[in-house]
């Protein structure tokens, strides 16, 4: 089994960002993905140039805070609309979702000085909009790199795991337990990648976010000595995107 695990929301916070970073460091995370549009986007960045090995993919948000673009189909009194509160994606028009998503992955260009490793979205709103799917394939394509849970002209979809979240009353032990778990059940598959969520605590994620606490039980996890040894015992090869091979 090949596992790429993936930490989303880099640069969402600096404590998110720190959390991501350290997991990457000195833990299991293999891979992240980057926000363009948030509070520590610049942290993230000057954290790629001190380690240039990271395996940085592109978090595209058009599901929280302020745009990049002119795109008022997508916003709510100038806002992005989460998917909780978006009825239906039938208001979003098709070329600002592009445009919006461009100016992203263009400035994920600009201030890192390479392509991302792959797309994936904050809130999987390219897995749960048609719409907005479309646009992300539709880039993907032109820019030759891999998209998360699904086919490209390029790149076959890893599969996508998302059951690793900390629900009420999980202890450290019974996260790690259901790690372990979630890796035993996908075993006999190729390729997975595993969404992840560390990070520290902070006012600002705190205001933001409703899975903040949580981070720094993965967190925990994640760094874990025991973990590593884990992943050997089973013969888990830890890559990233960056290792996939083209169709």
């Amino acid at each position: 089994m090949k596992l790429i695990i993936n930490a989303d929301d880099f640069g969402l916070t600096n404590s998110v960002t720190y959390g991501i970073y350290d997991c990457i460091i000195n833990g299991v995370v293999t891979s992240t993905t980057q926000m363009m549009n948030t509070s520590a986007t610049e942290l993230a960045s000057s954290l790629i140039e001190k380690n240039p090995d990271l395996n940085v993919g592109l978090h595209i948000n058009i599901t929280l805070g302020k745009p990049l673009t002119d795109c008022k189909s997508l916003l709510k009194n100038g806002h992005f609309i989460k998917p909780k509160d978006l009825s239906s994606d039938d208001i979003y028009e098709d070329s600002e979702i592009y445009n919006e998503i461009r100016a992203q992955y263009d400035k994920f260009v600009l201030l890192n000085k390479r392509k991302p490793t792959h797309l994936d979205s904050h809130l999987y709103i390219h897995q749960v909009s048609e719409k907005v799917r479309k646009q992300v394939i539709k880039l993907s394509e032109e820019e030759e790199i891999p998209v998360r849970g699904y086919d490209n002209k390029f790149f076959k979809a890893a599969y996508f795991e998302k059951r690793f979240k900390v629900l009420k009353n999980d202890t450290l032990d019974i996260l790690k337990e259901k790690f372990k778990s979630i890796i035993i059940d996908n075993i006999s598959k190729e390729i997975v990648e595993l969404m992840v969520h560390p990070g520290y605590i902070s006012e600002e994620l705190l205001d933001i976010s409703s899975y903040n606490s949580s981070r720094l039980l993965e967190e925990a996890v994640l760094a874990a000595s025991d973990i590593k040894d884990f992943l050997k015992e089973y013969n888990v090869e830890l890559i990233s995107y960056k290792d996939l091979e083209r169709k």
